[in-house]
């Protein structure tokens, strides 16, 4: 984690590739929503990093895509 007063890498690199894409669109209160939305991000994926998952462990539930002529999938709770 880092120093409230230094910078967040993650959240400054994310934040340079948005400006650099669409900063001539985004005033000030543009700029400051974005960085708030990033730093949200960032933060809610170093959450879901730092779970404790070990290697075999598998979702609660298997996706499959239906290949014929129904179109739609189904999905089923494995157990």
């Amino acid at each position: 984690m880092t120093d409230e007063h230094e910078p967040d890498l993650a959240v400054e690199g994310l934040l340079a590739v948005v400006e650099a894409e669409f900063g001539a669109r985004l005033d000030e209160e543009g700029r400051a929503n974005v960085r708030r939305q990033i730093e949200r991000i960032v933060a809610n994926s170093r959450a879901l990093s730092a779970y404790p998952l070990t290697n075999g462990q598998e979702p609660d539930f298997v996706f499959t895509a239906s290949g014929g002529s129904g179109g739609g999938s189904t999905a089923r709770r494995e157990g």
